[in-house]
């Protein structure tokens, strides 16, 4: 799918999938979580995508922009979440900062950044969804970032380099897309390992960045909840009606035989594979259908499997879904246990035949569940329909009608041919503890 909060950094709030042990025969297949959107051009530049729900007991609106988070020339580690952090830290015509804005409106105020995508995520009380609207548009369309604004945002980033340091899952991840690419972005951690990296950020730097990565053109703005197309009336910074940014292109490395090691806080093992593009929607939803099989929060094959032996290790597996490539992520938190990684490599070897039909049929069915119980609320639904929007196919956003329609269409040997084909040859890291990990370090 796209994100989980664990491996892609969320703020990818971790899409913790609910329990669902019931057999199928006991549920019915869920109603389309995800309202067919309304879309279209901003007025002074930028896509916009609208899924409305007049009873939604919140209002969710999100920025996504295609650009690198290492800069645009020469890799600056860190530039894209400092820059995002600086523009919502800047003073605007109102006389507060979008943070202040939102923190004022009782809402939530989030920033991801991703190698490929910056994401700025609001939830408001549908009474301040259009003020806060306004100041999120200006804050970032017409980005005013100062000194002042600059030295916030690279303390808050700080405050993320340290706390990773502690969350073996992003380490595992940010090493993992380091093997599997050989060049872009998706070879830098999105958030530097060490707050070092940061002090030699200059002011003009992170403006131009600003001003090139968050102008209005290159924005995808999603709204859900209790939202509505007359809001857009208050979107009046921007820089003309022109196309986004192509998707940001990191290369894949030549071979996937290899093997990486980085130091933090606690012990953890990843592994990786390099999957489908988001093009070949049947073959991501096949993937998506295994990470759900087998690593599901509530009853994935192999989280029960670690349950019932007693193991301490926090078990995630996702697919990613990307431009091209996506990527197979599995990590274990707070273990180095060499015999659990190998649990999960045989069972992912096992799909390679088919299931039984019985199995496949009911295992289908809680997968189509568990995705409609992710996409329940304002927030999921903006973020899914940001994410594959900013990856280049927002029809395909998990929760409606077309997706739905693909993961019905998956077969046994389908799913299998396509683990054959993606999941055969996989990278591996392992997070080291290390004695200072206020910097971290990686080899």
């Amino acid at each position: 799918m796209t994100r989980s909060t664990a491996p892609l950094r969320s703020a990818l709030r971790v899409a913790k999938r609910l329990a669902c042990a019931v057999a199928v025969l006991f549920f019915p297949s869920a109603a389309l979580a995800l309202p067919a959107p309304q879309s279209g051009v901003l007025p002074h530049g930028g896509t916009y995508l609208i899924a409305a729900d007049a009873q939604a007991p919140t209002a969710a609106i999100d920025l996504w922009f295609r650009a690198p988070a290492d800069g645009y020339a020469a890799p600056v580690p860190g530039i894209a979440r400092v820059a995002a952090a600086a523009a919502a830290a800047s003073r605007l015509v109102t006389g507060r900062t979008l943070a202040e804005t939102v923190a004022q409106a009782g809402g939530n105020l989030t920033i991801a950044v991703y190698p490929d995508l910056v994401a700025i995520d609001v939830i408001v009380p549908p009474s301040a969804a259009r003020r806060v609207l306004a100041s999120l548009t200006a804050a970032y369309f017409s980005a005013s970032i100062d000194a002042a604004s600059l030295e916030a945002g690279e303390k808050d980033t700080i405050v993320q380099v340290v706390q990773q340091q502690y969350e073996a899952d992003v380490l595992a991840q940010d090493a993992l897309f380091g093997a599997l690419f050989s060049s872009g972005p998706a070879t830098q951690p999105p958030i530097p390992l060490g707050p070092d990296q940061l002090s030699h950020l200059q002011l003009s730097a992170v403006r131009d960045f600003a001003q090139r990565a968050f102008r209005s053109s290159n924005a995808f703005l999603t709204m859900a909840g209790d939202v509505d197309e007359t809001m857009l009336s208050v979107v009046t910074d921007g820089s003309g009606v022109a196309a986004p940014d192509a998707p940001i292109y990191s290369k894949p490395a030549a071979s996937s035989a290899k093997s990486a090691t980085v130091r933090g806080g606690e012990p953890g093992i990843g592994i990786g594979w390099l999957g489908p593009p988001i093009a070949d929607e049947r073959a991501a939803t096949a993937l998506d259908f295994v990470a759900d099989y087998l690593f599901n929060s509530g009853d994935g094959t192999v989280i029960k499997a670690f349950e019932r032996a007693g193991s301490s290790a926090y078990l995630h597996g996702q697919f990613i879904t990307l431009h091209d490539p996506g990527i197979m992520l599995v990590t274990l938190e707070n273990t180095s246990d060499q015999s659990l990684e190998q649990k999960v490599l045989e069972a992912i070897a096992a799909l390679q035949k088919p299931l039984d039909a019985q199995t496949f049929a009911a295992a289908r069915e809680a997968f189509i569940y568990h995705i409609d119980t992710q996409t329940q609320t304002p927030g999921e639904q903006a973020d899914m329909l940001g994410w594959y929007a900013a990856e280049g196919a927002a029809a395909y956003a998990p929760g409606g009608s077309e997706y739905e329609r693909i993961a019905r269409s998956l077969d046994p040997d389908f799913v299998a041919a396509t683990v054959r084909r993606y999941l055969s040859h996989p990278v591996t890291v392992r997070v080291l503890v290390s004695p200072q990990t206020q910097t971290g370090s990686s080899t």
